[in-house]
């Protein structure tokens, strides 16, 4: 299943594979033993040249922020660093990346399987910022910071942003202890939830939905579905025990 779709009436494609095309990163541990380096980066390449053949990209032209910082760094893909990077998929170690309108077709997302992406989408501006916000970035409140981000690169204002959640685990999600990434318990405190199965169910779309009316946004658009549960999605927890859940799905977004 892919979902794809303009963002507010607007030339902005939101872009999620699920498991539709296959693995979509060059993690080792989704392949055969007997798979080079190359050899995995070669698949990943030419299912991205399929993704990219049905929507209208490039898939050369895919990049994702590395994340190294994590404190809300951000790097804006222009034309010029495409032209020097024209293979996509380059070392960036910034957290958030950020396009306009004026590198179309250049997609920017994550390779993901719990957690979620979010992207905040200013029509005004014809800008979006992206970043991946796994359970312990969220702890640092990433989906704030890529709202930040946007209004940093492109003096967004609040009132204009539109944010886009996309699929992730759901309340399906748990742990046997109080995760040990959960420090910042103003965001965990009726997300994280010690029910009668003696399991901490843990909401995580609720977590990202409840950080983004803090940080004042108010049109929100999450996708409902729960990788974990959802036959249609790569999925890590569900992977521990379903081999056919190991992979991960592509989240992200491009100007038409």
């Amino acid at each position: 299943m892919i979902h794809n779709f303009r963002l507010g009436g607007n030339a902005l494609e939101i872009l999620e594979t699920g498991n539709f095309y296959g693995n979509m990163n060059t993690g080792n541990k989704f392949y055969p033993d007997d798979y080079t380096a190359e050899m995995r980066w070669d698949a990943f390449l030419n299912r991205r040249l399929h993704v990219g053949s049905i929507y209208g990209f490039d898939g050369h032209h895919m990049y994702m922020a590395d994340q190294a910082h994590k404190t809300g760094t951000w790097f804006e893909i222009n034309q010029e660093y495409v032209e020097a990077h024209p293979n996509g998929w380059s070392d960036i170690p910034e957290d958030i990346l950020v396009i306009t309108d004026k590198t179309p077709r250049i997609v920017i997302g994550h390779p993901v399987a719990d957690c979620p992406v979010v992207m905040a989408f200013d029509p005004k501006k014809k800008a979006v910022a992206i970043g991946h916000c796994s359970a312990d970035l969220v702890d640092k409140r990433m989906p704030m910071l890529v709202v930040d981000a946007l209004e940093e690169a492109h003096s967004s204002r609040d009132e204009d942003i539109q944010v886009y959640v996309s699929a992730c685990a759901g309340k399906s999600w748990t742990y046997d202890q109080y995760p040990s990434w959960a420090k910042d318990l103003s965001i965990w405190d009726d997300v994280i939830l010690l029910e009668k199965d003696g399991l901490y169910h843990i909401d995580l779309k609720k977590a990202v939905l409840k950080q983004l009316k803090e940080r004042n946004i108010g049109n929100i658009m999450m996708n409902p579905d729960d990788t974990i549960t959802d036959p249609d999605y790569y999925s890590n927890s569900a992977g521990r025990t379903n081999p056919e859940k190991d992979g991960r799905n592509f989240a992200g977004a491009f100007f038409h």
